[in-house]
């Protein structure tokens, strides 16, 4: 029995995925630019792990509401950071893993601070009705 065209299917499969990135995960486009000071993450708000708090962006501004993401070097995790006016303690964040289209995760803070963070390329025709798109990446709810 000869297995050599399963051998050969079987390379050039995984050739494709070392080529093509098997995930579908290429991060997330927007904090590809380069930072800026209003990019800066307030002293006060930590980046959970394995974020990279030098990746962090701003991403929206709302009611002063900040809207900052951030990621993993390896750009499988991806964070948001909800931050309010002010020294406020009522700031929070959260990661998700970034494995594609999708929500990534969806925040619920003190004082009624939610949002959601979206990988690329999502579909916003399939997301809950009631939110309102701040970026390509941001969702909050309607007032």
């Amino acid at each position: 029995m000869n297995h050599v065209p399963v051998r050969l299917a079987t390379a050039l499969m995984i050739t494709a995925c070392l080529l093509t990135g098997c995930s579908g995960q290429t991060g997330i486009k927007a904090l590809d630019r380069d930072a800026t000071p209003e990019d800066a993450l307030p002293a006060f708000v930590t980046v959970p792990d394995p974020a990279n708090r030098d990746t962090a962006r701003l991403l929206a501004t709302r009611d002063g509401v900040r809207y900052f993401i951030a990621e993993s070097d390896d750009s499988k995790t991806a964070c948001l950071a909800v931050v309010p006016p002010g020294d406020s303690p009522g700031w929070h964040s959260g990661c998700g893993q970034n494995t594609g289209p999708g929500k990534i995760l969806e925040l619920q803070g003190a004082g009624g601070a939610t949002a959601s963070l979206l990988a690329d390329d999502s579909d916003l025709g399939k997301l809950e009705s009631g939110w309102t798109q701040l970026t390509d990446n941001i969702l909050v709810p309607n007032p």
